[in-house]
């Protein structure tokens, strides 16, 4: 090594495992060195490119306090294959598809409103009533329990680090959907709250009533006419 490190100093790429992220890249492979580092240890990060920077980093005791965090190594563990190349190419739109008569328009996107309530639908952060202790979601005024009421006793609630389970689905084959059908389902999460979402990174046949799901955050629309990407939380089968 030109620089005078050892083999075992350096970093796995996970080329073979992921591919080429992009710009991520760098930081995915820091958070893999992060899994095994110790406090005191050193990191030296560096990435090429349109230019070139590097981060050297050493690790602190709060280290320990992310250990029990997913990480790149969970996250690899439960990847799903998409099993051929044409659902690789639809989904990066290198290939034009035919939305079909049922396909639908996207329509613009607001930006102030998405602004304005960003922590909603990027966070995906409700409410909790105060007075009987009920998480909701969207985030509301009065409690949408019927036994309680409350009105503004409300605090912010984040259900995107909370697992669930399925309470009902439905795949849809009339619906336009990049990788048919269109799966959607209700979801009653641990401590309570339920909405609906996408299920994606499964199979319709492989779902159940009962089985338990996680947030995980993913592109939801195109509004290409502005250049725009949407993006929302979807429902993911538990696999590790």
């Amino acid at each position: 090594m030109r620089l005078g490190f050892e083999l075992g100093q350096i970093q796995d790429h996970m080329f073979t495992s992921i591919g080429h992220t992009g710009t991520a890249y760098p930081l995915m492979m820091l958070v893999a060195a992060l899994e095994d580092a110790k406090p005191g240890d050193k990191i030296l990060v560096a990435s090429y490119g349109n230019g070139s920077d590097a981060l050297f980093l050493q690790v602190t005791k709060e280290i320990e306090k992310a250990r029990d965090r997913r990480g790149m190594k969970k996250h690899v563990a439960s990847k799903k294959d998409l099993g051929s190349y044409e659902k690789y190419v639809t989904f990066r739109e290198i290939l034009d598809i035919d939305t079909g008569g049922r396909g639908e328009e996207i329509a613009g996107t607001q930006l102030s409103t998405l602004w304005r309530e960003r922590r909603m639908v990027l966070g995906l952060c409700g409410s909790k009533c105060r007075r009987c202790g009920t998480p909701q979601y969207p985030p509301q005024e009065i409690c949408a329990n019927p036994k309680c009421g409350a009105i503004n006793e409300m605090d912010s609630y984040r259900f995107s680090d909370r697992q669930g389970i399925l309470f009902t689905y439905t795949g849809d084959v009339l619906a336009f959907s990049p990788s048919p059908p269109a799966i959607y389902g209700t979801v009653n999460f641990d401590g309570g709250g339920r909405w609906m979402f996408d299920l994606n990174d499964c199979e319709l046949d492989a779902l159940q009533v009962g089985m338990p799901v996680e947030m995980s955050f993913r592109r939801k629309y195109h509004d290409a006419p502005r250049g725009i990407y949407g993006y929302f939380w979807k429902a993911t089968p538990i696999r590790v």
